[in-house]
């Protein structure tokens, strides 16, 4: 193990490039601050721990006073489950969703969250409108393939994307993909984008995928070709799409044009206000979270070590 002159923290192998499993526990996607489900929500989503899965005996979904309320249990996106309620839930009822994971390296908990019904909403029929920032040359952190974590330069720039006021009631059990000229280029679970549009960095932490909206070009010499490191240098489109669990409700796509460029620029030193995780679209290792700092990889190796003994 050394320290490269870039200040990141090489390690022995591939292995060590993962998040350790169970590191998150089982998590229910809800409205930000307290606000209220639609009584009419399609279902109530359930995500298991990090790279494990989830009890589905352990499910339930009560009334405050601890009465139960009958669901059908469902499979939803990316290995989660979905909770739905055979009769629309009651305004100004409080609830509480419990489940427990599973997990082979470490005991688990129950876990559980609260929230309140609010009124019956129409579903929502727009995502909302979809810009791009101007691209700006400069340095980030790029996971994938040899590299297991290393900081490049190039040309990035970020999605902006504003949900409808329609849509935001819904926002918690949509899932999300993002194409780059008909090719996925990233995805993110439930609750992976928040109220305002912007990227909820703690749904997905260690999901071993880029951010959603953060699209480069790397034109550091000597790496490999795209998409192990990026796209290339040139105009795409990029298309956002969104999906509502258990609704069977794909809303239309939102698209916008940009350009990325390797010609000569003015360096900006600085790192861009961005987290990107990345990761190619074939096999690699992979290491999600933002930069790979000494201390960083360092927890996580320590992790690492604890549960294979």
């Amino acid at each position: 193990m050394f320290l490269l002159g870039t200040g990141m923290l090489a390690p022995p192998s591939a292995e060590a490039c993962a998040a350790p499993n169970c590191l998150i526990d089982v998590r229910f996607p809800l409205p930000e601050d307290g606000g209220t489900v639609p009584a009419n929500v399609p279902g109530l989503v359930v995500r298991p721990p990090l790279l494990e899965s989830t009890d589905v005996s352990t499910l339930r979904l009560l009334q405050s006073d601890g009465t139960p309320v009958p669901f059908t249990l469902a499979n939803g996106e990316r290995q989660t489950h979905v909770l739905v309620p055979k009769a629309p839930l009651v305004p100004g009822t409080q609830y509480r969703i419990e489940a427990t994971g599973l997990c082979q390296y470490r005991e688990t908990q129950s876990q559980s969250a609260t929230f309140t019904a609010g009124p019956e909403l129409p579903l929502p029929t727009t995502l909302g409108t979809l810009s791009v920032d101007t691209p700006s040359r400069g340095t980030f952190p790029v996971y994938g393939g040899s590299n297991c974590g290393s900081t490049q330069e190039g040309d990035s720039t970020m999605l902006r994307f504003t949900p409808s006021a329609e849509l935001v009631p819904f926002l918690p059990w949509m899932h999300w993909t993002v194409e780059v000229d008909g090719q996925p280029w990233s995805f993110s679970n439930h609750h992976g984008l928040t109220s305002t549009g912007a990227d909820n960095y703690e749904s997905h932490q260690y999901e071993y995928n880029r951010q959603l909206l953060f699209l480069y070009t790397v034109c550091t010499q000597g790496n490999p070709p795209p998409p192990g490191l990026g796209l290339t240098p040139g105009r795409h489109q990029a298309t956002l799409q969104g999906t509502l669990e258990h609704a069977d409700l794909t809303l239309p796509p939102l698209s916008v044009d940009f350009e990325l460029s390797c010609a000569t620029q003015s360096v900006d030193a600085g790192t861009p206000d961005v987290d990107p995780i990345s990761s190619p679209s074939k096999g690699g290792c992979t290491q999600a979270g933002g930069g790979l700092t000494v201390l960083g990889l360092l927890a996580t190796l320590r992790l690492w070590r604890g549960r294979r003994r």
